[in-house]
């Protein structure tokens, strides 16, 4: 009964772990929305798998072993570190993706200034106030 929550607790502590270090040492040069959709199938499932533990069995917990109630302790502790170093990561690579577009947004408005042109298909030529849009090509 707990070997599938430990497998589960595993297998995402092992993909927090991989997804960490793989941003801590090579940046954003993979794309990782398969390890996003990954981690979030996981934790659904974790989640599903205790919710059906205990409605099934409330006292799962008292009844496991000694040996699983420490394996699941153990795995349950893995995977809370594996999670607060992965936000710490992710969090970190969030605002250093948003300060760059921040900066690159910056540097439009300084150029271009903060009015463009519209051209209307009736030929008249507004003025719109407000920032250029801003786009970034990940595919470079």
């Amino acid at each position: 009964m707990i070997d599938t929550m430990l497998d589960m607790a595993r297998s995402l502590s092992t993909l927090m772990a991989e997804e960490s270090e793989q941003l801590s040492s090579h940046g954003l040069c993979a794309d990782h929305a398969e390890t996003v959709g990954a981690k979030r199938r996981l934790v659904a499932q974790l989640d599903t798998e205790i919710a059906r533990l205990n409605r099934e069995m409330p006292d799962w917990a008292q009844r496991a072993s000694e040996q699983d109630k420490a394996a699941l302790s153990e795995a349950m502790a893995t995977l809370r570190d594996a999670a607060a170093h992965n936000i710490t990561v992710v969090d970190r690579h969030l605002s250093l993706s948003n300060e760059m577009i921040d900066a690159v947004a910056a540097e439009a408005r300084r150029l271009t200034g903060n009015r463009g042109l519209s051209y209307h298909d009736t030929g008249m030529i507004m003025q719109r106030s407000g920032t250029s849009p801003i786009s970034v090509n990940t595919r470079l």
